[in-house]
């Protein structure tokens, strides 16, 4: 199985060496009617989880006609992990839900309020429910693309939780995941789920490096979104290999593994071990690699 029977997504890739029931890719919305037909009819995903901002997705025509589109707020997703529900709410809607998830929490915009003066604080204040301004990201820029992986990886544990307790359930999966460019959002979670299921370190940066090639399709589209629109450095626009060395080491440093990193994000070891069960291809004849 091959990207390149797809006409419009792009940064597509099957994870774990094309051994898991997960996909990956940049933003769907530009999905041909053909492309749809091949996510939904040939790969049979049930679930697309999308970890974009609201204001990030544009229309998405096919896509809108073939998978219903949930939102729901990190609020209500704080509630039902809470109250052990997490997941409940896709069931009368599956299979072929386009689930807006989400990534970035009200923590990681606390910490970035933190740092700012006081008019930009005004600012960050009036944006958190609708589009960052650009001397936010001007700031988070500032701080520098490892940095920013840092934050998210200390912020996004209540998204984090959400994404991996669905991807266990069978009846969500295959799935796909993305964000705008499906590097980073998207690269931190590929990343931790690929170290979660027990793939080596060196494959998980492998994969996150493909973005690099994955990108080029819609590379000077990115490039204007981020430099032009938002002036973010040109090192947003990287997958550079030292990155997710860096975010993986900072994990393990922090919290000595992944599997203890997601342990205190309230996803505990036997749910660990039901997402490899779950999403895991064992069936030789069966596994596939996106190239």
């Amino acid at each position: 199985m091959s990207s390149k029977a797809l006409e419009n997504i792009a940064n597509f890739r099957q994870l774990c060496l094309g051994t898991a029931k997960i996909y990956r890719s940049s933003f769907p919305g530009r999905a041909t009617e053909k492309d749809v037909k091949y996510l939904k009819e040939t790969l049979g995903i049930k679930l697309i989880i999308g970890l974009c901002e609201p204001n990030e997705e544009g229309d998405a025509l096919y896509l809108r006609d073939a998978y219903k589109t949930l939102v729901v707020r990190e609020v209500e997703l704080e509630n039902m992990k809470a109250n052990c529900t997490t997941g409940q709410f896709l069931i009368k809607d599956m299979p072929h839900v386009h689930l807006a998830l989400g990534f970035i929490s009200k923590k990681y915009y606390r910490l970035i309020n933190s740092l700012l003066t006081d008019d930009h604080k005004k600012d960050l204040v009036e944006s958190c429910s609708s589009q960052t301004p650009k001397n936010i990201k001007q700031n988070i820029a500032k701080r520098g693309l490892t940095q920013m992986y840092k934050d998210l990886i200390d912020t996004s544990q209540t998204f984090i939780y959400t994404m991996l307790k669905l991807l266990s359930d069978p009846n969500n999966v295959p799935a796909l995941i993305h964000c705008t460019a499906g590097k980073d959002r998207t690269g931190i979670a590929c990343a931790l789920i690929q170290t979660c299921v027990g793939l080596s370190t060196e494959h998980v940066i492998d994969d996150y490096e493909a973005t690099t090639e994955g990108m080029k399709p819609i590379y000077d589209e990115i490039n204007k979104h981020y430099n032009d629109v938002q002036g973010m450095a040109e090192e947003f626009l990287t997958s550079e290999r030292e990155t997710m060395a860096s975010a993986l080491a900072y994990i393990d440093e922090m919290h000595g593994s992944v599997q203890e990193y997601l342990i205190k994000c309230g996803f505990n070891s036997q749910e660990q071990e039901n997402l490899k069960i779950n999403i895991m291809n064992t069936n030789p004849q069966q596994q596939q690699q996106c190239m």
